[in-house]
């Protein structure tokens, strides 16, 4: 096992741990994972998550900051919230379609073996990440969603480990759903 992918699932898991603790350390925590991540894909030749851990570092430093300043706007009484299903399903449909064009990219320009599937999951997950940094509560369902179907990918590729990082984000993304209701109005 590559220490590169040990020391990247150890920390990306600490990272979503923290985040269904609703620490403010996730962040930090996840920009180092993301990052060791994004030279393991380069590595696999997997460019649509490479690109994706690229996408969250930044989104990572963005909900850092979203969550400090939502932390001192005293107006703000709820940690977590919910939007209409309209609209939810009404970005998850347009972010999947995203991908498709993606995906024939990938598909005709890179070696990338699931184009599409790999595709349409970077874009389901920088949707998840967005609804993470403005704490709406469906994050969590969307992520149970796009990190059992990475563990699956992951397992048809032979990758156990990154399989098993994947179960357990989907297993955290379980108790993220839990911690965060308890504490929804």
């Amino acid at each position: 096992m590559p220490s590169l992918e040990v020391a990247a699932v150890a920390i990306n898991i600490a990272g979503v741990w923290l985040t269904a603790r609703r620490n403010m350390m996730c962040w930090p925590v996840g920009m180092v994972g993301v990052a060791l991540y994004l030279r393991q894909f380069y590595i696999w030749h997997l460019y649509g998550d490479m690109l994706l851990q690229g996408v969250y570092f930044i989104i990572l430093g963005y909900g850092w900051y979203s969550w400090r300043i939502s932390k001192k706007d005293q107006k703000q009484k709820s940690f977590s919230r919910s939007f209409m299903p309209k609209n939810l399903i009404a970005q998850a449909v347009l972010t999947a379609c995203i991908g498709l064009p993606i995906g024939w990219l990938f598909s005709h320009f890179t070696d990338d073996p699931q184009p599409y599937l790999d595709s349409i999951l970077m874009c389901l997950s920088l949707l998840a990440s967005l609804w993470t940094t403005q704490k709406y509560i469906e994050n969590w369902y969307l992520w149970i969603l796009v990190d059992f179907t990475y563990a699956w990918l992951f397992l048809y590729r032979t990758d156990l480990l990154t399989s098993g990082l994947y179960t357990t984000f989907a297993l955290l993304a379980l108790y993220g759903t839990y911690t965060w209701k308890q504490k929804q109005p």
